[in-house]
């Protein structure tokens, strides 16, 4: 009598675990979108994964990165960034054939209709000169793009971590580790 007792109960424990384990993983990604997956729209554009590289939590520089997707069959200029917590600035990295960067200003960036432009490291990016906070990997910064004709888009950059960070900022360096900032 005890016997079937608990194998009835075991195995109405092990299907109780089962369903919820069915359920739980079910939910698990709509659970991540929130915290992963940021998007920011207007008139055609799109800018996804909005993110900011700093090098420590009282860094006065650092670099903002994400994606720019253009439905428009127009191309659109983004012609200004503004930020609260520091000057923010449209720059390109250059490498030379002896390895060394170079970061040049840009007066704008051009995303080609029907298209989209990466802003990645060791190229096109967003800079961010005399920052003025203590960074903290729990907030958003908030930052204005302003499009040449579109008009402004408020995104929120997320703060990435050190580690993830350091692998994010790799670029080739000369032997004397030169890095020239053009302005």
């Amino acid at each position: 009598m005890f016997n079937n007792f608990f194998k009835s109960h075991a195995i109405g424990c092990f299907l109780l675990k089962r369903c919820i384990f069915w359920v739980l993983l079910a939910l698990f990604p709509v659970c991540l979108i929130p915290a992963y997956a940021s998007e920011f729209e207007l008139k055609g554009i799109t800018v996804s994964n909005p993110h900011l590289v700093v090098f420590g939590k009282n860094a006065k520089s650092g670099a903002g990165y994400f994606v720019i997707s253009n439905k428009n069959s127009d191309p659109v200029i983004l012609k200004k960034v503004t930020a609260d917590f520091g000057k923010a600035m449209l720059h390109k990295t250059d490498v030379d054939k002896k390895g060394v960067a170079k970061m040049k200003h840009l007066k704008n960036i051009a995303v080609p209709g029907n298209d989209l432009l990466k802003l990645e490291p060791g190229g096109t990016h967003i800079m961010f000169m005399n920052i003025s906070i203590e960074f903290d990997e729990s907030r958003k910064y908030p930052v204005t793009l302003v499009f040449e004709e579109q008009g402004s888009l408020d995104i929120d950059l997320k703060l990435k971590g050190a580690k993830k960070s350091q692998k994010a900022h790799k670029h080739k360096h000369g032997h004397a580790h030169y890095h020239k900032h053009d302005h």
